[in-house]
């Protein structure tokens, strides 16, 4: 073997070891019940499974590949619905693959673009999973399961784009605008996320989920964040429902076209782990919808070094 080819094998070796050094696994849960005020309704649970590493690019900025597997199951306020009238949001089971790729341009900027996969309707399992946990923990089931929205493939695409406007050691002011396009969602978002505490540069920030360097590279980070964002929704098929026919007995119901949503957040993270706990207010998602809605967001992290 020639001193090149050699080298150039030693090389890919080193560039292929650093990205498996650069690993981490984690598991998000959000559901309304966590808050402890009895609410169970609306964005009722959500729970996620991610595997992300770190690689460098070929114009030398780093980026984050992130793979994630994730259902969300959505319900109205009432459980015991009796017709489709008490359906103020509509029952809908939404399971899904994702991939996204984070880019970090220069200091200040960051783009992501993302893949998924999934699908929505009975053939997401929703329905099962929650009426599983309800009877484990003793929880009263809702009885219009019958009434969810049909099956529907969702293949979606999404792009976000954020620009760090004030960025110093211990604060940061975010512009972030991001949408997605495709046969489950059609949307558009634009908000700022505030944070202060105990901060890395962008592309070493578990706040762009980037701390994955070995221990002696991971610096601690604490911070307190603020994210202010509104939303425009052209389509939602967990609202909307897909294609209809006659023997159709799921109940749809008419998107808000403006949603607001305040997220108040709290992140630490250190060597190989990291945690972080998000309080979400929504506006209704839909015109029927009687209530705004709240739920607890916790997501932990491991670092594979």
């Amino acid at each position: 073997m020639s001193t090149n080819k050699l080298f150039g094998l030693m090389l890919m070796m080193a560039v292929w070891t650093n990205a498996l050094n650069a690993q981490s696994i984690g598991l998000t849960t959000e559901n309304d019940a966590y808050l402890l005020k009895m609410e169970d309704a609306y964005y009722t649970n959500g729970l996620f499974l991610h595997y992300s590493y770190a690689k460098l690019g070929k114009s030398g900025s780093r980026q984050i590949h992130q793979f994630t597997l994730g259902q969300k199951i959505f319900t109205p306020l009432l459980r015991n619905t009796q017709t489709p009238v008490d359906i103020d949001r509509p029952y809908a089971g939404y399971s899904f693959a994702q991939y996204s790729q984070t880019h970090f341009l220069k200091d200040r900027s960051v783009f992501q673009w993302a893949g998924t996969l999934g699908i929505i309707g009975p053939a997401s399992g929703g329905e099962g999973l929650q009426n599983t946990y309800h009877r484990w923990l003793n929880y009263a089931q809702f009885r219009g399961w019958r009434y969810q929205i049909n099956n529907q493939l969702v293949l979606n695409a999404g792009a976000m784009y954020a620009y760090h406007m004030v960025n110093t050691q211990q604060f940061k002011g975010i512009l972030i605008s991001d949408a997605q396009l495709g046969t489950g969602f059609v949307n558009a978002s634009l908000g700022t996320k505030w944070v202060y505490g105990l901060l890395n540069s962008a592309q070493q920030s578990q706040l762009w989920n980037a701390a994955q360097e070995s221990k002696r590279n991971n610096k601690k980070e604490f911070y307190f964040y603020w994210y202010p964002k509104i939303t425009w929704q052209g389509y939602n098929a967990t609202i909307s429902g897909g294609s209809r026919t006659t023997a159709d007995s799921s109940v749809t119901r008419t998107p808000q076209r403006w949603v607001f949503q305040h997220t108040l957040g709290l992140a630490y993270s250190a060597g190989r782990w990291a945690a972080q706990m998000e309080l979400v207010h929504q506006s209704r998602e839909t015109l029927e919808q009687l209530k705004k809605h709240r739920y607890l967001s916790l997501q932990l992290q491991y670092r594979i070094h």
